[in-house]
């Protein structure tokens, strides 16, 4: 199962992608919502997420400042894909700077979303050692 948190201050949006998600691949759990940055950090820090889906534009913590905090508190142990309605290449380059692994603009392809989920979240825990178990 690939663990994704959902950032995003419209909740109706945050439905759209999560009943999209898990419908679209079964291996997809939304094992959490955000209606901002800081809702989202204090879950990161106490559960585990394979990729965070998040709004650039949110109140209290943006998107950016949250990139930038998941990156510096947990390095690139979580795939991170940030999304906005705003076509600007300033705000992409801010996100892939700020440690974004991808960045899609709206309205996009929600099973291109589907695939890149899919991708990063197994390629991070394909990062995660296994634990050695010694026999004999």
């Amino acid at each position: 199962m690939i663990r994704i948190l959902l950032a995003d201050d419209y909740l109706p949006f945050r439905q759209v992608l999560k009943d999209f998600l898990e419908t679209a691949n079964p291996r997809l759990k939304v094992v959490a919502q955000a209606a901002n940055g800081r809702e989202a950090l204090a879950f990161i820090e106490k559960n585990p997420v394979d990729v965070v889906l998040i709004d650039i534009r949110m109140p209290i913590m943006d998107g950016i400042e949250l990139c930038r905090r998941i990156r510096r508190s947990k390095g690139d142990r979580m795939g991170i894909i940030t999304y906005t309605g705003l076509n600007s290449s300033r705000l992409t380059a801010q996100a892939l700077q700020a440690g974004a692994d991808l960045h899609f603009v709206k309205p996009f392809e929600l099973f291109a979303l589907k695939d890149a989920v899919t991708r990063l979240g197994k390629s991070r825990k394909a990062t995660v050692s296994p634990v050695a178990v010694s026999v004999g």
